[in-house]
């Protein structure tokens, strides 16, 4: 009897353990959740099963057990409504989708509900008004201010769009809760509801220098691409472009107009347009959510991880050699440029092969590392390994969505030894966004220290008061701080005589600049990305940037002549 009670309430207490740890998993998290309740159900029908008194096999005791599997079964369908329709019904009812090509699919009825509310403003870090709202005949309508003076296709994909027929974007829906008073605003609602009035929802000041982004968006010229420029002391967000973008005003319903199946139409045409194959995929937010082959500029993680582990990777004893063959039957390693052990020397130093991008010493640097030490520097970066349990997500933004980068597709690609030599230059099947490398960047000009990025610095209410304030926070140490100083020294060489010079021809006068320019292969017989990340002041760096030119070309000529664009527009804008 004892051991019956005990196996019971081990049972029960199992069951009761998956069950609420399933419950507090997010939305996103199904996966996880219905593992946890399929695990539990066993336990809950072996519990109940023990409560019963020992009886011998009869015809009803085998219908009290069929009934039993029954209940158990119900109790599961049960526990999912408890789930959806109560624990994550508010999530559920705000939720956001993000499709691959950037689009979204949600819940309209919240933005229907909120159409009699002024949406609150969003303000860059210099207090310029982006987006507003005011009233039209009982109802809110978005405004933009920030098209008197900008593109404001350059600002889309950080503020999003808000339509009455197509739900919510970027920051509209990140923070529509706050937008529309319903978080922090409480009191004020509650009034409204018995006294009147025109309900106004909170502000959000953002990071960004709209000066910046406007400047950034012109330097990309219409190309197709992505700009990003951090803060490495504070992980603050200045500019995050993305090309090709939209006009948000063309997706906001007028309720002033007369004829509102007409301007039902027009927004619809609108987004038609979006949706088209020729308009480039204006929705995708490039910066956050594409996935990119890195190129060369993922030689800046494995020459952090070779001056991590010196005993292994031996950083000053290495060759630049025309070919490298990490195994007898497999394709050589070879380099963009031939004949470059002349610029490198024989034997050469890990700061001559980045300066000058040696894809064969990087491949010899990978295997000397192995994958073991290779994965787990790329981690540090929050480049990670596929996991079937992981999330599609980047947990460390949340501001907007953001992709997860990994260093592989499957999950033993780095256990061949071709495979990793190639992901040692940045190629093989590495998959990373321009933000992950912008912090990269961000981490060697903060002495190894990578900063949370975040582009909300406060949420305040009409009134002024602070609701929500962001205050810096480290999300971890990626290197030594003298890992950090060589990496800062090893990216100086680039731009003072490496494959990068064209950076500095930007920058004013006196201010030293460091950099790594990447050109990534992706499909065979279109021309290559081009990327360039840069940090600046070299000395004591404010500035960490990430540019990315889809088929650009050669990351050391347009790559780095924008990023030194870019950096010139972020001095002049201080």
């Amino acid at each position: 009897m004892t051991v019956r009670f005990a196996l019971r309430a081990l049972c029960t207490l199992g069951a009761v353990s998956l069950i609420g740890y399933g419950m507090l998993q997010p939305l996103e998290a199904d996966v996880r959740w219905l593992l946890c309740l399929w695990a539990a159900a066993p336990l809950i029908g072996l519990a109940a099963w023990l409560s019963l008194p020992a009886a011998p096999r009869t015809l009803p005791r085998n219908i009290a057990n069929v009934g039993l599997s029954i209940l158990v079964g119900f109790g599961m369908l049960s526990l999912q409504l408890l789930r959806q329709q109560v624990v994550l019904a508010g999530a559920i009812y705000a939720h956001v989708v993000v499709n691959a090509d950037g689009s979204t699919s949600s819940n309209v009825r919240p933005v229907l509900d909120s159409q009699r509310i002024l949406r609150g403003r969003m303000l860059d870090r210099k207090g310029e008004v982006l987006v507003d709202s005011e009233a039209v005949d009982g109802f809110g309508r978005r405004t933009y201010p920030l098209a008197d003076r900008y593109d404001p296709a350059a600002f889309s994909n950080v503020v999003g769009f808000f339509s009455t027929r197509y739900g919510q974007s970027s920051l509209e829906a990140t923070y529509a809760e706050y937008l529309t008073g319903q978080w922090g605003n409480e009191w004020e609602r509650l009034r409204e509801r018995f006294v009147g009035g025109t309900p106004r929802g909170n502000d959000l000041t953002l990071t960004l220098n709209a000066e910046l982004q406007a400047q950034a968006a012109a330097a990309l010229g219409g190309r197709t691409g992505s700009v990003v420029v951090l803060d490495p002391r504070t992980g603050a967000i200045l500019a995050l472009v993305s090309q090709p973008g939209f006009d948000p005003r063309q997706l906001s319903f007028d309720p002033g107009t007369s004829d509102w199946e007409a301007e039902n139409l027009r927004v619809g045409h609108y987004w038609s347009e979006l949706m088209t194959a020729s308009a480039g995929q204006p929705l995708l937010n490039r910066p956050t959510q594409g996935l990119y082959p890195p190129g060369s500029i993922f030689k800046t993680v494995t020459a952090i991880g070779v001056l991590e582990h010196p005993e292994v990777g031996q950083p000053n004893t290495i060759t630049c050699p025309e070919t490298f063959k990490p195994e007898a039957d497999a394709p050589p390693v070879v380099n963009a440029v031939s004949n470059l052990a002349r610029l490198t020397g024989e034997p050469a130093s890990l700061e001559r092969v980045y300066a000058y991008s040696c894809n064969t010493a990087f491949a010899q640097y990978a295997i000397r590392l192995k994958p073991e030490l290779l994965s787990e520097t790329a981690s540090r970066f929050d480049i990670l390994p596929p996991q079937p349990q992981r999330s599609s997500s980047y947990s460390a933004f949340t501001d907007l969505p953001a992709a997860q980068s990994l260093s592989s597709v499957e999950a033993d690609f780095l256990t061949y030894p071709r495979a990793l030599a190639d992901t040692g230059y940045g190629q093989g099947q590495l998959l990373v966004t321009p933000l992950q490398m912008a912090l990269v960047a961000a981490a060697v000009a903060n002495d190894g220290v990578m900063m949370q990025p975040y582009l909300v610095q406060k949420v305040t209410r009409p009134d002024g008061g602070v609701i929500l304030a962001h205050s810096p926070r480290a999300i971890r140490t990626t290197m030594s701080p003298e890992t950090a100083r060589i990496m800062r020294a090893n990216m100086g060489a680039v731009a003072q005589y490496g494959f990068g010079k064209s950076v500095d021809d930007y920058t004013p006068p006196g201010i030293l600049v460091g950099g790594k320019s990447g050109t990534a292969e992706h499909v065979p017989g279109q021309p290559p990305h081009a990327w360039f990340i840069a940090v600046a002041p070299l000395d004591a760096p404010r500035y960490a940037v990430a540019v990315m030119l889809e088929r650009g070309g050669e990351g050391s000529h347009a790559g780095a002549e924008l990023a030194g664009q870019v950096l010139a527009a972020a001095f002049a804008t201080e």
